[in-house]
């Protein structure tokens, strides 16, 4: 067969998260292995805390193998994660509020404007979407505040 000059295709299969999980914990296995290794070769008589370290990495190696054994019944189940929600974009001039998750921080941090305006966190309009990944908001016509976009919720 005469070779034509290019590269043989090859075929990539796609591993599943769950294999792939498989991998990192395997990692974690010969880390876990080589610092009991490392530590066993400085043991020596009445050092504690090397044998409280010996103990501890013993500990973590049992671990990692029920770990490894959850990890492998996932894989025989076919387990799928589920997938990820689409990332929320915000437009100037949408409609937002801050989301309950965060909301303590804002409420210490705008305590008097809260009393004069106590849906001062709810009925916010976006005034520009900054490249750093923060929002600036508003409130009617006061002065406008930065905003994390992951503190933020549609309305």
């Amino acid at each position: 067969m005469a070779q034509t000059g290019r590269p043989k295709k090859v075929q990539y299969k796609r591993s599943t998260p769950v294999i792939r999980l498989q991998r990192n914990v395997a990692k974690l296995e010969r880390n876990a292995e080589l610092v009991l290794n490392r530590l066993s070769t400085w043991l020596s008589d009445g050092d504690t805390a090397l044998t409280k370290a010996v103990a501890h990495t013993t500990e973590i190696i049992q671990v990692i193998i029920k770990l490894k054994n959850d990890v492998a019944v996932l894989e025989m189940d076919g387990f799928v994660p589920p997938k990820r929600s689409a990332a929320v974009v915000f437009v100037e001039g949408q409609s937002v509020a801050v989301a309950p998750k965060h909301r303590q921080k804002y409420v210490q941090a705008f305590e008097r404007v809260l009393k004069e305006d106590p849906d001062f966190l709810d009925g916010l309009v976006v005034v520009k979407v900054i490249e750093s990944g923060e929002i600036t908001v508003r409130r009617g016509q006061r002065t406008p505040f930065i905003v994390r976009k992951s503190h933020l919720v549609a309305i």
